[in-house]
Order: structure tokens, then sequence, then C-alpha cells
């Protein structure tokens, strides 16, 4: 990254490089078929939130998870991510958080969760 009068800049080359690693790291069954079983999921689980704002909180927190060493590391940014977040409460952190670990374990899109299986197994009041 170089400096030009104060302001940061990029290569083309360098900003590709990091979408592609960021898009590997979201959606690494392919950014659109992912993104429309995501969709779907999300949209089960949070009916009442705009799609756009739940996808984005899902991909901000996990982005954060991805980028740890760890599950636990990574776990505790995203939820650091998804708590700046206005609409999300502690039952919604968990259920993002669930289906971020749900995904993360995933071989094919064949497997992806539903939000049933989201909901399996959690705890929420």
């Amino acid at each position: 990254m170089g400096w030009f009068d104060g302001f940061p800049f990029t290569s083309k080359e360098e900003r590709e490089r990091r979408k592609k690693e960021f898009e590997k790291r979201i959606a690494p069954f392919g950014v659109d078929e992912q993104r429309e079983k995501l969709k779907v999921t999300l949209g089960e689980l949070f009916p009442k939130i705009e799609p756009t704002e739940a996808m984005f909180a899902y991909f901000d927190a996990k982005d954060a998870y991805t980028k740890k060493e760890t599950s636990e590391e990574g776990k505790m940014v995203a939820i650091m991510k998804l708590r700046r977040q206005k609409w999300v409460n502690r039952q919604n952190e968990s259920i993002i958080i669930r289906l971020i670990e749900l995904e993360s374990e995933i071989t094919s899109l064949d497997e992806y969760p539903t939000a049933e299986d989201v909901l399996d197994g959690l705890f929420l009041e």
C-alpha cells in the first residue's frame, strides 16, 4: 500500500487480490450460490429484519470469525462485531454465531444449514 497526499491507495491488482481472499473466506462455494442459500436461511431466522441488514451483520461477523487462528478467537471477535448492530440482541447474536459455526463445517452447498438446523440445540428465551 502506498500513500499519496496523505491518502492510502492500493493498486487495482491488490484490491482484486483482497476481494478474492474475502470472497473465499466468506463464500467458499461461490458468492452468488452461497448468498442465495444464506438469504433464505436469514430470512427464516429474522423475518422482521431487512435482508440486506441481516446479511451485512452476518458477513461482518463471519469475516472477523474466519480471520482468526482458532474458532474461539474468531467467535469473540465476531460477537464484538455483532454488538455494534442495533438490532442484534443476545438471542440474535447466538443465532448468527451458530449459523457461522455450522456453515464453517459444511463441505458443499447441499449441506447448507437451514433455519431449523441453526435453532436446533440453541437454548433461546
